[in-house]
């Protein structure tokens, strides 16, 4: 979706930055953790996309960031698309964290299926796994 909005409608970027900042410094933490659990990363490894180093002090770059869209030269109709850009890269995020959510209940429970059944007992489930 990027390319062809970098292609056809290079100014509907902005919709996909704001998700990307705004959404990411708001509630990105919440998910960067389930990302990480999902896919059992070690530290930070794939999800740098969550790190802001260089911002220091995030309320204001919220402020900043904001403050500079509202002023940007656009018209209403060019805004709305803008708005709806930005609606749908954060859906297709959305999209996404509930994969990895249901990829990580799917773990925990293969897990827990597992620690119950590789007892050594006697009878069929002695070496049955859910892998």
């Amino acid at each position: 979706r990027i390319r062809k909005v970098a292609n056809e409608s290079p100014e509907l970027l902005v919709g996909h930055s704001y998700t990307r900042y705004l959404g990411d410094l708001s509630g990105g933490q919440i998910l960067k953790n389930i990302a990480q659990r999902a896919m059992n990363l070690a530290d930070d490894e794939g999800v740098a996309f969550y790190e802001f180093d260089t911002i220091s002090d995030e309320t204001a770059f919220k402020q900043k960031y904001r403050s500079t869209i509202n002023v940007a030269p656009v018209d209403e109709a060019m805004a709305e698309r803008i708005v709806d850009e930005a609606n749908d890269a954060f859906g297709v995020n959305m999209m996404l964290f509930k994969e990895l959510e249901g990829n990580l209940v799917k773990a925990i429970g293969q897990m827990l299926f597992n620690s119950l059944t590789r007892g050594r007992r006697r009878g069929s489930t002695e070496l049955a796994t859910a892998e």
